[in-house]
């Protein structure tokens, strides 16, 4: 099954004790390394959904990682300087994209999730957006990425369990092919990628 841990950019005794309680291990580094054979990485202060974390290690079987979307009415247009978004537009050419909550960041140990936490760690500069800098290394190293809903990180930096959400909420935004997603049950998403992959296959005949 291999290893699974968090790396936590900072101390945070709440996190420590409830991943202790889940007897996963933490490493505290700001140097963000992949230090388990699937990392969530998640910054101090942070809502962790602790009963969802078992469908994220299984959606690391899969995916080379895996993040929720941070806010549904603000994309790459709105944040950062006018310099950074400049410099995040010629990576990714269209600044109209929503953004992630790298917050809560699950990364597996394999090639392509490696080349993202090092193209992160290249974009990370002191006073830059965060959010621009995942954008560009998503965009250059073009792992195979799960987009969870916000809802996995409602309470971002409040110290408090994220509020329970009906179920219909608890969906997973999945890319069928390049620049095309659609949002499933986490339970149902091995399915759904096979009926489009069965589709595709049809229209290549």
């Amino acid at each position: 099954m291999g290893s699974k841990g968090i790396v936590l950019s900072g101390p945070d005794k709440a996190i420590e004790a409830r991943a202790k309680q889940g007897k996963l291990e933490v490493t505290i580094d700001e140097a963000l390394p992949l230090a388990y054979d699937k990392t969530l990485f998640v910054a101090p202060g942070t809502g962790v959904p602790w009963d969802l974390l078992p469908a994220a290690w299984h959606f690391l079987e899969r995916w080379d990682a895996a993040v929720p979307l941070w806010r549904y009415g603000t994309n790459a247009t709105d944040v950062g300087t006018p310099s950074e978004r400049k410099r995040t537009e010629k990576v990714i050419r269209d600044l109209r994209v929503l953004l992630h909550s790298v917050e809560l960041l699950f990364v597996r140990d394999n090639e392509d999730g490696r080349a993202l936490v090092a193209a992160y760690r290249e974009e990370l500069s002191p006073g830059g957006d965060v959010r621009l800098a995942f954008l560009r290394a998503f965009y250059r190293t073009k792992p195979r990425l799960c987009v969870l809903p916000a809802t996995w990180l409602a309470s971002v930096a409040q110290g408090r369990a994220p509020p329970k959400m009906p179920k219909h909420s608890q969906l997973v935004q999945i890319e069928i092919e390049p620049g095309r997603f659609v949002r499933c049950r986490p339970e149902n998403v091995e399915k759904v990628q096979e009926q489009f992959a069965r589709r595709g296959r049809r229209r290549a005949r």
